[in-house]
Order: C-alpha cells, then sequence, then structure tokens
C-alpha cells in the first residue's frame, strides 16, 4: 500500500514538471487572415454559399413547416381538440415535417444561386 502511494506521489510530481517545462503562448494573438477573393474559384464561393443557405434556413422552414402541417391536421378534422395543434405526431408525421422542411430549404438554396448566378452575369462577372 505504501510502495503504491509513493509511486502516485512520484508520478504526480513528474508529470507536474512536464507541464510547467511547457512553452508559454505568444503574448500578442494570433489574429487568422480573411481569404481573398481569388484564393478560391468562383464556383467553389457558390457552392459554399448554397451549404450556408441550405442548412441555415432548415430550422425556420421547419418550424413554418411543423406549423402548417399540425394545422392542417387539425383543420382536416374539422378542429376537433383531439387533433390540437402538436398533439398527434408520429414518426411518419415527423418524417414528412423534416422531409419538407430540407425541400424548402433546398428550393431557398437554390433560389439563392439562381439569382446570384443571374447578378454576376448581369455584371459581366460569370467565370470560375
Amino acid at each position: 500500500m505504501l510502495k503504491s502511494r509513493l509511486f502516485f506521489l512520484l508520478w504526480i510530481a513528474v508529470s507536474g514538471a512536464a507541464v510547467s517545462a511547457q512553452e508559454l503562448p505568444p503574448r500578442e494573438p494570433i489574429m487568422p487572415e480573411e481569404y481573398s477573393p481569388d484564393e478560391f474559384p468562383t464556383w467553389a464561393w457558390d457552392i459554399r454559399r448554397f451549404e450556408i443557405v441550405a442548412v441555415g434556413t432548415f430550422p425556420i422552414t421547419y418550424l413554418f413547416v411543423s406549423l402548417i402541417y399540425d394545422f392542417s391536421i387539425y383543420a382536416a378534422h374539422n378542429f376537433n381538440t383531439r387533433y390540437s395543434i402538436g398533439s398527434q405526431r408520429g414518426t411518419r408525421d415527423i418524417g414528412i415535417i423534416v422531409g419538407s422542411a430540407a425541400a424548402v430549404s433546398f428550393v431557398l438554396a437554390v433560389t439563392d444561386l439562381f439569382i446570384n448566378l443571374n447578378r454576376r452575369q448581369r455584371q459581366g462577372t460569370v467565370g470560375g
């Protein structure tokens, strides 16, 4: 028992020495550089923007599709309180809501892509 305690204390002392021997970080903060517009081709910027719009709009479209779906179920059952908003959701319903929200987000991202391509074509800078 005594040997294990001594070994543990020795291990703590050695690991503490290893930590104190580490190099200190620099005093001035390391600031990353922004990407220049010429660093990536235009199509890469377009794909990145498409991804950001598609993923970024998903929570909002999920909320609206969920509300529209629940209200349509509620209205389809003649506003019966048994089918009030959010009360009758099964696995199938959630799949429909998630799929519809993903489709709406995809359509919004495609629309944004076409708007940007059209704007760039009007300016005469299409290329890549």
